[in-house]
């Protein structure tokens, strides 16, 4: 043995040793810890993603079945005169939608039934081609657009219909009254003298009368499809 050289006790060696092992162990641990946070991080956002995508597919899946339902109620409750269907599915902030209002449309579905087929074509266009009316600038609007009213826990659709609303013109004689669906009603006043607009009203069909000094005329006009504003001649 040296002279300079030191001997270490056993017992210091041995306590040297036990730390050493035991801040492995420590280390080990601890990083078998952040393995197993990683991977729970891990498979928790996995699950996370696969839910929202089976809720998200599942939600346009019955977002495009609640559109066959809500075009097929809504056909059910024409024909059928259901009010309170009806009330629930159209909705229009021009015009109020009532019985009143919407017996033009009524009389006219009931006269031709044909017009059915030709409203659920133009529903399911716009359905399937996402067709949308720009007011301004389509001249020709739907009888009816399908609009989402609310969205119910963040993806499933409420459809209702909003009607277009039409007007139309009538040149006639100064004073002489205008009657639609035999009430007298008002006209306003355009750039053309002689010249009054009529409206906002619902789809449907409508009997214009125009009491003149000389006799009274009446025409049946229809508003369902076209351009929004017609002009009645007599």
């Amino acid at each position: 043995m040296k002279e300079n050289e030191t001997v270490m006790p056993d017992d210091e060696n041995e306590e040297k040793a036990l730390s050493t092992r035991l801040e492995q162990r420590r280390q080990a641990a601890q990083q078998q810890r952040i393995r197993l946070f990683l991977w729970t991080v891990f498979v928790l956002l996995a699950l996370f993603v696969f839910t929202v995508t089976v809720i998200k597919g599942y939600g346009m899946l019955k977002n495009e079945m609640g559109k066959e339902v809500a075009i097929r109620k809504l056909e059910e409750a024409l024909k059928e005169k259901d009010w309170d269907v009806l009330k629930t599915y159209i909705r229009s902030d021009t015009v109020p939608v009532n019985e009143k209002a919407l017996a033009p449309l009524l009389l006219y579905l009931d006269k031709h039934p044909k017009a059915y087929a030709a409203l659920r074509r133009d529903l399911e266009q716009q359905w399937k081609e996402k067709h949308v009316y720009i007011k301004g600038l389509t001249s020709i609007p739907p009888v009816f657009t399908m609009k989402v009213y609310e969205t119910q826990f963040f993806m499933f659709n409420q459809y209702v219909f909003e009607p277009t609303v039409y007007s139309f013109v009538v040149r006639i004689e100064e004073d002489a009254p205008v009657l639609v669906n035999g009430e007298k009603v008002e006209g306003e006043a355009t750039k053309e003298p002689l010249v009054k607009k009529y409206g906002p009203y619902l789809p449907g069909m409508y009997e214009v009368t125009v009491i003149t000094k000389q006799k009274q005329k009446t025409k049946t006009v229809v508003l369902f499809g076209g351009e929004r504003v017609r002009e009645v001649t007599f």
